[in-house]
């Protein structure tokens, strides 16, 4: 068995919280799920949202706060992000 190589720099927790995603260019919002949260970024799990820019917006809150994001990676329905300072 290969044993899988940590290559993050930054130790993830693990997360099943419920967020909510939104970007300029489309009206309305998208429920998606974070899988793995670290105050760098995190991993989300979207449900059926095919089209996704390199850069969109994220709220843990119900809007009371915003983070502005950045797409690092994606499989499937399976995204990787960074949090834009």
């Amino acid at each position: 068995m290969t044993k899988l190589i940590e290559r993050r720099s930054v130790g993830r927790t693990a997360a099943s919280k419920g967020a909510l995603l939104f970007f300029s260019a489309q009206r309305g919002v998208f429920a998606c799920e974070v899988q793995d949260l670290t105050n760098a970024g995190a991993q989300i799990m979207l449900s059926g949202l095919n089209v996704l820019p390199p850069n969109f917006e994220l709220s843990f809150d119900n809007f009371r706060t915003v983070r502005k994001c950045r797409l690092i990676w994606r499989r499937g329905d399976y995204i990787g992000i960074a949090f834009e300072n």
